[in-house]
């Protein structure tokens, strides 16, 4: 497995921790009447399904999806793009986890909030096309004579 999976696939299982102490937190605080919880709903459905669903769907992608090794990107994709991908991701998470509940609460409301949940919402939807353009290749990767991978020699039948 490569170094970016992991790092997602650790990352993502981080999210899902998370995901599911604030779940309960959440459930505490609604039965004990708690009204902090409703600046906190989105943030958990985001963390649960942006921080761990589709980093992690999209990691395991980046390993299990056929890919066209060569010597310049020896895991068949570009590495620089694929961590830019992951730093954009989770600096969006960051900004969001944040910012919203400072936002729904009504702690604090103007300019600063909207230009980091504006950040936030950039810099995920970027990820998302590094994503889409690194993977989208290995869907319509077709095979001709001249770049049909070669079995290796000990594969071959004699």
């Amino acid at each position: 497995m490569d170094p970016l999976t992991r790092l997602m696939g650790k990352t993502s299982l981080v999210y899902l921790l998370i995901g599911f102490v604030l779940g309960g937190a959440l459930l505490i605080g609604e039965a004990a009447g708690a009204t902090w919880g409703n600046a906190w709903g989105e943030v958990h459905a985001h963390i649960l399904f942006v921080g761990w669903f589709v980093q992690f769907a999209i990691g395991i992608a980046y390993w299990l999806l056929p890919r066209r090794k060569t010597p310049q990107r020896p895991y068949g994709y570009n590495e620089r793009l694929g961590y830019t991908a992951y730093i954009l991701i989770n600096t969006g998470m960051v900004l969001r986890i944040l910012g919203e509940p400072l936002y729904f609460s009504g702690s604090l409301q103007g300019t600063i909030i909207t230009i980091s949940l504006s950040i936030s919402g950039i810099v995920q939807a970027a990820a998302g096309v590094i994503w889409a353009y690194q993977l989208w290749g290995r869907f319509f990767l077709r095979y001709t004579a001249s770049n049909r991978p070669q079995p290796k020699e000990k594969d071959r039948k004699e």
